[in-house]
């Protein structure tokens, strides 16, 4: 059967294939023969249509199911004759189709993209850590303290330093009025709308009008005036447990507040390791993706897209919101750039790991179990709850976390790391760059096109007849996405197939990691 294959991109090929006239007749007969039982034409008995009338009245129908058999039939059996392997279904491009002559159809697929692995064996890397000193212990501690902290009623007035909850009804000055209910508000002294509070009891009401100064904090309000009108609900104090033994056996099973602090330097340690690993193999990723710039299908990239979609609307309905009102347009727009990286980190660690002959056994997935089934206090017998998690796909997700896991490692292992250990501000510098850079927001000075020493997101920069553009210089430090400065991403012809060839993955590092619950095999990990 004559094939032609045709390659449109590093991951994108067509195959041309023509299928004899005696098959495409054949097929025709198959497809009317099923239709004409079930065919209700006017003027004619169930079944008894003439072959004519069939064809004219479902034409449409007939062409496509006859398309798809020939399709299905004739396309992975070409593919592979080619020397080729589809990763998605197949997408017409072109069909030729009609009753006694040969039928053409070209068909386009994506296809895994061929890596060229950099040096991955002498990488070198700052590992970042957060220090773990006195003060970051007496800080968590005091964190603590304050969630300890109870609100006990006050019979009397509000006043400086009570909390008080109301209802605030407000009217900005030729705007109309809003309503706040249930606001909680510590009240301070020197803030004008708090000292209007102060002498109020529960139940009690009060209008009154504030001109907020020029200089106000609140931009929204500064040189405003705006009418109040107050609510008191409830009016309480504060009660701050003391720092003592009593506090440190009311947090666990401690005995003293030394042993407490103990426990909390250990605990941000194993944390502040974890979230610098993290790190460090998000900056050996991000290496070695730009020392190996390869395309990826589009295909694997909607799949990605599908997947960050599917967890944020779960994550909206468990905090009650309507994933309906989401524009989801909008959020894969956003999330390009991640699942982009997130499917050329797979492929690139998919190669690395190849090239080190990496392998994951059964024990190392038994034991992952296991250790989630400790965690998590699961009381199901061990290979009742396996079967199910192998029925849902799970133990396959679970071999591929634990394969790109052991990647890193080794990739790790082999790099030359320098530890850099960051005090409390300079780790939050280091936070406040990540979320720019995941944000899109300007990170350097003049990214904003502005002068030094204002609010980035705020400079205007100057006139372009007084401030000529700089030439953009790609240095090692850049983080500019240049392929999409010059080309958007095509969109994808062709629908990815779930049982395409596995690719691993590693999210980035995320800008500030909470201590991690015990990894299970529920979480959905690199795509195997």
């Amino acid at each position: 059967m004559p094939t032609t294959l045709h390659q449109q991109s590093p991951t994108l090929m067509a195959l041309e294939v023509t299928v004899p006239a005696t098959e495409v007749d054949a097929t025709f007969e198959d497809v009317l023969a099923k239709i004409a039982p079930k065919a209700r034409i006017p003027g004619f008995r169930p079944g008894k249509a003439p072959r004519k009338v069939l064809m004219q009245r479902y034409a449409r129908e007939i062409h496509a199911d006859v398309a798809e058999q020939l399709v299905e039939r004739h396309f992975w059996k070409a593919a592979q004759d080619a020397g080729t392997q589809p990763i998605s279904r197949p997408a017409l491009e072109k069909l030729e189709l009609k009753e006694g002559t040969d039928a053409l159809f070209r068909a386009q697929f994506d296809v895994a993209p061929a890596v060229t692995l950099p040096d991955y064996k002498d990488l070198r890397l700052t590992k970042r850590k957060r220090l773990v000193d006195d003060a970051a212990v007496e800080e968590h501690l005091e964190g603590l303290r304050q969630r300890a902290t109870k609100l006990l009623p006050v019979d009397g007035p509000a006043a400086e330093g009570l909390v008080v909850t109301c209802d605030i009804r407000v009217k900005p000055q030729g705007l109309k009025a809003q309503t706040y209910a249930d606001q909680v508000i510590q009240l301070e002294a020197g803030r004008p709308f708090d000292l209007q509070i102060v002498g109020m009891k529960a139940e009690d009401s009060r209008s009154f009008v504030l001109t907020h100064a020029a200089d106000d904090p609140n931009r929204a309000l500064a040189g405003k005036t705006l009418a109040y009108e107050v609510s008191v609900k409830d009016v309480r104090r504060k009660e701050v447990p003391a720092l003592n033994d009593e506090f440190a056996k009311d947090m666990g099973e401690f005995e003293t507040l030394e042993a407490l602090r103990a426990a909390i330097r250990k605990d941000l340690e194993e944390a502040a390791e974890r979230d610098a690993v993290a790190r460090l193999q998000g900056a050996a990723l991000d290496t070695l993706l730009e020392a190996s710039p390869f395309e990826v299908p589009r295909s694997m990239v909607a799949l990605q897209l599908d997947d960050y979609c599917q967890e944020f609307a779960q994550s909206l309905a468990r905090q009650g919101l309507d994933p309906k009102r989401v524009n989801w347009e909008a959020y894969r727009n956003h999330r390009l750039n991640d699942a982009e990286r997130a499917v050329r980190s797979g492929y690139l660690l998919q190669a690395i790991g190849n090239a080190e002959d990496i392998q994951v056994s059964d024990e190392e997935i038994d034991a992952d179990i296991r250790t989630f089934m400790e965690d998590n206090k699961v009381q199901q017998p061990f290979a009742a709850f396996k079967a199910e998690l192998e029925r849902r796909g799970n133990t396959t997700e679970i071999k591929g976390r634990l394969r790109t896991d052991k990647i890193l490692d080794r990739l790790l292992a082999a790099a030359t790391v320098t530890e850099e250990l960051l005090d409390k501000a300079a780790f939050e510098a280091l936070m406040e760059l990540e979320r720019r850079r995941e944000a899109g927001l300007p990170v350097n000075r003049f990214d904003a096109g502005g002068l030094e020493g204002g609010d980035l997101e705020d400079q205007e920069g100057g006139e372009p007849a007084a401030v000529a553009p700089a030439e953009h210089v790609h240095g090692p430090d850049c983080d500019h996405d240049h392929d999409a400065a010059e080309a958007k991403p095509k969109k994808a012809k062709a629908t990815a197939r779930k049982d395409a060839e596995p690719t691993e993955e590693k999210p980035k590092a995320k800008a500030k990691q909470e201590a991690d619950p015990a990894k299970g095999p529920a979480k959905k990990p690199a795509k195997k």
